[in-house]
């Protein structure tokens, strides 16, 4: 298992930038970067990944005219008992409501976007992400950003907390944090010391070789499935790749119906690592066509639900290839992503042609 912290490791993009006024002070400002994904992504539109890198190079930009340099932080998994608790109970939902407001991979594609654009980012791989961005903000006398009013939980912390951001004019412009009241369930504690680890790319699934826990990355599970267990193979090949030997204790949420027992379910397998299909890890394109290379639609699904759902097919074979191929999951996106909009360029182009020779040609002569 030694190359395993090097093999997820492999990825490497632009270095973190510096601000531009060179001859003052920079504030320091850790966001919480999943907190804010709604203004970098359009709610319910999982292809918009390329609009939400142009938000993204306008926060930067307005940052650093603002003498700002931003630290984003991700979660690269849940630690507490609390956390995995709330987040189950909103997989849950998702699933049972048909729902899924952003897309699969998320926290990876908003780690690419901010390194491409010169943010270090931090995903936390040693504790929870907001014990480990308040750890990080107090040591370093940086700033919070977050909605999160947990962070209002710590004891004895040096750092201020911002609520929200706006631009005004070329600048950043942070909102502070009014309301200070922390609910009665939420309980006090001190800041970790030290600083939590953390990594500078997608760690990957950080909790292996002991379980792997996802939700529904598809707003159709109750209608098609998990479809996490459906590229089950294409990762028990992922885990080969890496060299676990054991079995991986793997869960996940779906829709069981039946006459006394309908409703959302945790489906816990444990599953051993195979290479059968290796090769596939090699080839994104090649994986995607065994495992989805025949979508069916259910009836009644509206476009935009058919469309997330279609992304998250190519989202979870391309995660996995990613990983192994040490790639950005962004780039491999981002090509079917034109490739889709090219083909559709072309049918719409040959439908305007077509119908633009048969109305030329009623009106010739017979």
């Amino acid at each position: 298992m030694e190359d395993l912290t090097h093999r997820l490791n492999a990825v490497t993009l632009t270095p973190p930038a510096s601000p531009i006024k060179t001859g003052l002070k920079p504030r320091l400002v850790y966001v919480d970067g999943m907190n804010y994904s709604d203004k970098f992504f359009k709610v319910g539109d999982h292809w918009c990944f390329r609009e939400a890198r142009q938000n993204i190079i306008k926060m930067v930009k307005h940052a650093r005219e603002s003498n700002i340099v931003l630290k984003v932080f991700l979660d690269a998994y849940i630690e507490s008992d609390e956390a995995i608790q709330k987040w189950r109970s909103r997989r849950e939902k998702e699933v049972r409501d048909r729902t899924r407001n952003m897309p699969q991979a998320m926290n990876v594609l908003l780690g690419e976007m901010f390194s491409m654009a010169g943010i270090e980012v931090a995903y936390s791989v040693d504790a929870d992400n907001d014990d480990t961005l308040a750890s990080h903000a107090h040591h370093d006398r940086a700033a919070v950003m977050s909605r999160d009013k947990d962070f209002l939980r710590y004891n004895r912390v040096s750092y201020r907390i911002f609520e929200d951001f706006t631009y005004k004019r070329e600048y950043l412009h942070l909102i502070p944090r009014r309301s200070t009241y922390l609910r009665p369930e939420i309980t006090k504690r001190d800041i970790h010391k030290p600083k939590p680890g953390v990594r500078s790319t997608d760690p990957g699934f950080v909790t292996l070789p002991d379980f792997y826990l996802r939700g529904s990355p598809s707003p159709l599970t109750r209608d098609c499935g998990n479809l996490h267990i459906t590229v089950r193979s294409l990762r028990q090949a992922y885990y080969a790749s890496l060299g676990i030997e054991t079995t991986v204790r793997e869960e996940f949420p779906i829709y069981r119906t039946s006459d006394d027992d309908e409703g959302v379910v945790w489906l816990e397998e444990y599953v051993l690592p195979c290479d059968e299909y290796h090769n596939l890890l090699k080839s994104p394109e090649e994986a995607y066509e065994h495992y989805f290379g025949r979508l069916v639609r259910p009836d009644g699904v509206s476009n935009r639900d058919w469309d997330n759902h279609v992304y998250a097919t190519y989202s979870v074979v391309f995660e996995l290839c990613a990983l192994h191929l040490g790639t950005s999951l962004f780039e491999m996106l981002s090509s079917i992503f034109v490739m889709v909009i090219i083909a559709i360029t072309i049918i719409l182009t040959l439908a305007v042609t077509t119908s633009t020779i048969a109305t030329v040609a009623a009106l010739l002569p017979s």
